[in-house]
């Protein structure tokens, strides 16, 4: 009978993992970007590294632990197992493990209680459709979810207790500094961990402790530095994540918000926790709460004052799962207060499964919406896309096996001779799916700069989507892939001419020139003036800034 009231305590705990499994599993499906992580994978497994062109070392994948996932994932299945299913497989598997292990996490909170252990928080956050979404997708977001429980945990348990073997002490603070690899900006939330951390450990074995958070992470920055020539993911470059968009970031929270009704959400959230407080009354428990609290807010109002994301609901989740995670409550029978409001939270869970979806798609034709619902994005919107430009990955794949070779440029139905006679190269204004068709050996310029050196350091263009933002003349691109020609026109000679002048010749050379070991320490010394050029859009405007007459 003992055992049985401890499983009948212990099972609430679990019933997020099983919701977001059914939830996750209905609505697997594989996002465009996804296959950006796929071609980079591709180009690893060919020998050429971590890249998304051959040749050329931009880092065009946003978390480098995710990558190195997928290509663990390719090594072991690949020969049975399509990618797209390592893919959306991996990020679902995080994800249930992710909520199974935020379910050990709070029943351990409340293992001095004898009452039924419910996880609010989590069975609302699993209760919301565009979390079950991004379950899958083939992106990282299943792995963020995971990094987020599993440093929930590890706060828990330093809150429980704070004697540890050192084994134990080092695996907790390698899962703290993890934070980076899974995706940059969830640095802000380790810092909230790493105080809460310090606080409840005292400043004991400090040294011990750094050593076990930041060795990951600093070894991974000095790669980058030295093999991208940058300190940060050409996506935040792309994606201008260093500037304030904040009327464009309030309108995605309100999109996100609004779709769910989440401020009933966040009243429940906030009145759960008021209760568990007041019955727990431990300072250290209070202590690991707030700091995962403010971890939610810090990191939701650094994605709303960079404009938010171009995906419906996606870069709010990581806050909304950790707004989460401290949110549970023991349930007693004589306790009648708590269990109305645990009950009432159920009825908002079930409300929130049936009646709440994403709203209507707004892709605008051949362009990018402001803020859409990507799952309901076809392939084939995809495709007609970069058939307006030109040609499609399909068309690209087969020419190239048929002994085309050339370039083509952003309106170009037939290729122009390229500088090298050896080179396939096509501009794609999508480069995830088609560039994935394409393979490995064409080389794909990406207009928007998430793969391309120069159009990721230029200005935004006003009005953009978020993501989308930045673009450069198309006469960067003939300048850059084909020979000098009497036909060129003045911008692409400018062009041609900036191309030659520092810094923009130093910055090819870092990205594009043969690795050797000088490079590599050249490359580290220059990346903070790599990461802060400004290339114009205006290659006549570039060659007055840049080339003495």
């Amino acid at each position: 009978m003992s055992r049985s009231r401890s499983w009948l305590r212990a099972t609430p705990v679990y019933v997020p993992a099983v919701m977001i499994a059914i939830g996750g599993w209905i609505h697997r499906w594989m996002d465009e970007d996804a296959y950006i992580n796929l071609r980079i994978v591709d180009q690893i497994f060919a020998g050429h590294g971590p890249v998304f062109n051959a040749g050329e070392r931009i880092e065009a994948a946003t978390s480098p632990l995710w990558l190195g996932v997928l290509v663990v994932g390719r090594a072991v299945f690949g020969l049975f197992v399509r990618d797209e299913w390592i893919a959306v497989m991996a990020s679902l598997i995080a994800a249930i493990l992710a909520f199974a292990i935020a379910g050990r996490a709070t029943r351990l909170l409340h293992r001095d209680n004898d009452g039924v252990t419910v996880p609010v928080g989590l069975i609302l956050v699993a209760a919301v459709a565009v979390v079950w979404d991004f379950s899958t997708s083939g992106l990282e977001m299943g792995l963020v979810f995971l990094w987020l429980a599993a440093s929930w945990y590890v706060l828990v348990r330093v809150a429980r207790s704070d004697e540890f073997s050192g084994r134990t002490r080092f695996g907790y603070g390698v899962v703290l500094g993890l934070a980076p690899l899974v995706r940059p900006e969830l640095t802000l939330m380790m810092l909230c961990f790493l105080a809460a951390w310090f606080v409840l450990l005292r400043p004991r074995r400090v040294l011990f402790d750094l050593v076990a958070i930041f060795a990951l992470p600093f070894a991974y920055q000095i790669f980058r530095m030295g093999y991208y020539a940058t300190v940060v993911p050409n996506t935040a470059l792309a994606k201008d994540a260093g500037h304030l968009y904040i009327g464009q970031g309030w309108t995605y929270a309100q999109d996100f918000i609004g779709a769910y009704h989440l401020w009933v959400t966040a009243l429940i959230f906030a009145v759960v926790i008021a209760f568990r407080l007041r019955e727990q009354r431990d300072s250290r428990i209070a202590l690991i709460t707030a700091a995962m609290i403010a971890a939610a807010g810090l990191n939701a109002a650094y994605i709303v004052a960079i404009g938010g994301d171009y995906m419906h609901g996606r870069l709010l989740l990581p806050a909304f799962f950790a707004a989460g995670l401290p949110v549970s409550i023991s349930l007693h029978r004589r306790a009648m207060v708590d269990l109305g409001v645990a009950g009432f939270a159920g009825a908002w869970a079930v409300t929130s499964v049936i009646a709440f979806r994403p709203p209507p798609v707004d892709v605008t034709t051949f362009g990018v919406a402001q803020i859409s619902d990507w799952r309901t994005v076809s392939h084939a919107e995809i495709v007609l896309y970069d058939v307006a430009l030109g040609i499609n990955g399909h068309e690209a794949a087969a020419a190239y096996r048929n002994g085309v070779r050339g370039y083509y440029l952003v309106t170009d139905h037939d290729p122009r001779p390229a500088a090298d006679p050896n080179a396939f190269i096509v501009t794609m204004g999508s480069i995830g799916a088609p560039a994935y068709n394409a393979g490995r050996r064409v080389w794909v310029i990406d207009i928007g700069g998430l793969a391309e050196p120069l159009a990721a350091r230029t200005t935004a263009v006003p009005g953009r989507a978020a993501g989308h933002r930045k673009q450069v003349d198309p006469a960067w691109y003939d300048a850059r892939f084909t020979a000098p020609s009497p036909s060129d026109s003045p911008e692409v000679v400018a062009a041609r001419h900036a191309l030659t002048c520092a810094p923009l010749a130093d910055l090819l050379q870092a990205v594009d020139g043969d690795l050797d070991p000088g490079q590599f320490f050249s490359n580290i010394w220059h990346s903070v003036g790599y990461t802060r050029l400004e290339v114009p859009q205006d290659p006549i405007e570039a060659e007055r800034r840049w080339c003495p007459p």
